[in-house]
């Protein structure tokens, strides 16, 4: 127990500590928390207000140091599921795109777990499809093409309800929709999108019982999304950072 709680405390200190000082020197913050206050937008990210652009050239450096940019890849060549976690078109391309990826590098997989729901298709970011984010995933699995043991693999799909507020599910409630189907704990390997994978590990840590073996990886990318989606999901990590940090000190 306290090496597992040692184990916790070094990596907050990198999550909300010297790694960050630079980032919170730059744009005047004092730590993560008033970090949190200032980065975080509500909403979807198309929605969010402009900000730090013109910090951009800057900033940017700093984020790619911190290693919200680069391809996470297995570090186990075996795990018990394999779960993609839902997203708009493009993120969820890249996300299946890169589980073909780590299966043809040699990472297997018992049962692959589609974690979604119902949330309506984006009528600009996702022309061409109809349906919910649920019906996006299933035609992407079915029309990318892939080894055909891999595409025969046992696939759950959790097709979770939206949440009222946000009209659409999010990270923490298909995890929960999840859990509530009663799966075997076992050794689980997340497929998430750059720069989202740190922030998204931390979610899944945080909802997860330690029973699970969790690894979360993905696909490069996000240098050219906006400054302000970039330091909000940053900010987003440090809120579930401390939630899990504090769940686990109990």
């Amino acid at each position: 127990m306290m090496k597992w709680i040692f184990s916790l405390l070094l990596l907050f200190t990198s999550l909300w500590g010297n790694s960050h000082e630079a980032l919170f020197e730059a744009l005047d913050v004092a730590n993560a928390a008033e970090a949190h206050l200032k980065w975080y937008q509500k909403g979807d990210r198309w929605t969010f207000e402009d900000r730090y652009e013109e910090r951009r050239d800057e900033i940017l450096p700093l984020l790619e140091a911190l290693g919200y940019f680069e391809a996470k890849e297995a570090s186990k060549t075996h795990y018990d599921y394999a779960v993609v976690l839902g997203a708009l078109h493009a993120a969820v391309q890249k996300r299946i795109d890169h589980l073909i990826a780590e299966y043809n590098r040699g990472v297997r997989f018992d049962t692959i777990v589609f974690l979604t729901g119902m949330r309506p298709v984006h009528p600009e970011k996702e022309m061409g499809f109809t349906g919910t984010e649920t019906t996006v995933m299933i035609q992407v699995w079915n029309t990318t093409p892939m080894p055909e043991e891999l595409r025969t693999l046992p696939l759950i799909i959790i097709d979770a309800l939206p949440l009222p507020q946000q009209g659409r599910p999010t990270t923490e409630s298909t995890l929960l929709a999840w859990l509530e189907e009663n799966p075997k704990p076992g050794s689980c390997l997340f497929f998430s999108s750059q720069p989202h994978v740190i922030c998204q590990d931390t979610i899944i840590r945080y909802v997860l019982p330690s029973s699970f073996e969790i690894e979360t990886i993905g696909p490069e990318g996000g240098r050219n999304l906006p400054l302000a989606v970039l330091l909000d999901t940053v900010a987003r990590g440090f809120y579930w950072s401390d939630l899990l940090l504090q769940k686990d000190l109990r």
